[in-house]
């Protein structure tokens, strides 16, 4: 983290600590205009489920508790959509917070709806049509399982000679992140796609299998999508960065995943198409969702597919006038903290950002 990155950081925690521990915060929120704060992770953390994903896609089961039962004092949970319908109509009796679980991990059903029936909470959870609907590995599920097997440095290696002298060859490279980086923005996806599968079979791995283990089954996508505190959403087909994508590339992936989301439920659970505003399937996120990850062409994209909305991965908070097709959203963590998150469901830095402060961005 660079200097101002630090300074950032260290002025946001102060100026949220005053405000939240004074209580000020609850000053603010009356107030201010309602407004919906879009939580976002991907798992709750389960070993036995998620044991193999990174720390920062986890969030406990107690964190998570803790978070919405101080957050539902003050405000309603909702889903996405609910929390978008009532800020189109006016009916927001009081400001939002919807949680959203990205992808379709197996935790989303086994841990997840049992803390929201816990806590009253609600959530969205974007699936991966390839991945959930169509049972296809990753590639970056790929590239994990093989840098744990061999290590980032071999793992490169073993994909720069199935790649050649072809742009995004990560010859050279040692360090997982790094490698993750250079597959994912420079590398072209069809051949590095095919060249994980490969050695991810050639190292003895089984896709199937890897898929079974992460992410919801049929059986269990429809449990999810019938469980009362959840709505799901669309997410893709193959989790791409769009904006590497030709406006028909786009179209594809995005009413690709709308696609096979709709041959997964069929008619009982919608899956975009003509879905109204607050019934699930008509809500989408964007794959890694920054600003760089998809472009102009993406909303475009993503109304044509039948969905009403989609979000981002830049925090910030939502209102009624905000496009509905970049909606932001706050990521949430163990390292989370909860004076941090509460001041801007509260709308305190949101008053900063007014005043052309931004202690988020």
């Amino acid at each position: 983290m660079g200097l101002k990155h630090r300074i950032k950081s260290g002025l946001r925690g102060l100026y949220a600590r005053a405000l939240w521990g004074s209580g000020l915060h609850r000053l603010v929120d009356r107030l201010s205009r309602p407004r919906l704060l879009v939580l976002y992770g991907h798992c709750v953390d389960q070993p036995a489920t998620n044991g193999s994903l990174d720390a920062d896609m986890k969030i406990s089961g107690g964190r998570l508790g803790e978070i919405l039962g101080a957050l539902g004092r003050s405000h309603d949970l909702v889903t996405l959509g609910e929390g978008l319908q009532r800020l189109r109509s006016g009916d927001a009796r009081r400001s939002m917070v919807a949680l959203t679980m990205d992808d379709g991990y197996r935790d989303n059903l086994h841990d997840l709806v049992p803390l929201l029936e816990r806590t009253g909470g609600r959530a969205t959870v974007f699936l991966e049509g390839g991945a959930v609907a169509a049972r296809e590995l990753p590639w970056l599920h790929a590239l994990g399982w093989l840098v744990g097997r061999v290590g980032a440095e071999e793992a490169a290696t073993r994909v720069a000679s199935r790649l050649g002298d072809a742009p995004g060859s990560p010859a050279g490279v040692t360090e997982a992140g790094a490698l993750k980086r250079r597959l994912k923005y420079e590398a072209d996806p069809g051949p590095r796609d095919a060249a994980l599968a490969a050695l991810v079979q050639e190292e003895g791995g089984d896709p199937a299998e890897i898929v079974d283990a992460l992410y919801l089954s049929h059986e269990e996508a429809r449990a999810l999508a019938a469980a009362g505190p959840v709505e799901v959403g669309g997410h893709t087909a193959h989790h791409p960065v769009l904006s590497r994508l030709d406006a028909a590339g786009q179209e594809e992936e995005i009413a690709g995943g709308a696609a096979l989301l709709r041959d997964l439920f069929g008619e009982e659970t919608p899956a975009a198409g003509a879905a109204p505003l607050g019934s699930s399937g008509h809500v989408f996120a964007y794959p890694y969702g920054r600003r760089w990850d998809f472009d102009d062409r993406s909303p475009s994209a993503v109304r044509a597919a039948g969905y009403a909305c989609a979000v981002t991965t830049h925090a910030g908070v939502n209102h009624a006038t905000t496009d509905p097709y970049r909606l932001k959203r706050w990521p949430i963590h163990d390292g989370t903290r909860l004076h941090e998150v509460g001041t801007e469901a509260s709308g305190g830095f949101e008053l900063l950002r007014r005043l052309g402060i931004d202690l988020v961005e």
